[in-house]
């Protein structure tokens, strides 16, 4: 549960400046009521983050039972990049997805105009790649701080 909190505080932290970051762009506007919008986002970011990641690890454990390889080991290059491209697209509709559950469901954040949502799209879907890179050394770092377990559940000395 401490880990889940964990994860959870560091993503609505690091989704607090994204959103910030995002409110820059032309056609994205950030209103009243950031904590709730930025609570929502996170929300959001979690649920269909988590879910495409169970689909794609279903994905390859089904892969693997049929005799084929593991995400990358010994897949063919053009598969591999299939691979990437597939996951890449993947990650820019989630974005889309959750920028726009966050705008119908929060008042105080609004995205108008093709260039609004397309550029706030793209900036959501870097700082989630940002973001995948260096959560679990934050994590790491506040299990540490907290003088819990880490993430492995090992108490770290």
């Amino acid at each position: 549960m401490k880990a889940w909190a964990i994860r959870t505080a560091i993503a609505f932290v690091f989704n607090a400046i994204t959103l910030w970051a995002a409110a820059i762009l032309p056609g994205v506007r950030l209103g009243n009521g950031f904590p709730w919008v930025v609570l929502l986002f996170t929300a959001a970011s979690l649920v269909l983050r988590g879910t495409a990641s169970a689909v794609f690890r279903r994905l390859d454990e089904r892969r693997r039972l049929e005799g084929g390889q593991g995400p990358d080991g010994g897949l063919p290059r053009r598969l591999k990049a299939a691979r990437k491209v597939l996951v890449g697209v993947v990650g820019l509709a989630l974005s889309f997805g959750v920028l726009w559950l966050t705008t119908a469901f929060a008042g105080g954040f609004t995205i108008s105009g093709t260039s609004g949502w397309v550029l706030a799209t793209v900036v959501v879907w870097l700082a989630s790649i940002i973001f995948d890179a260096v959560d679990d050394g934050l994590e790491s770092k506040a299990h540490q701080l907290l003088g819990g377990p880490g993430p492995g559940g090992r108490r770290r000395t």
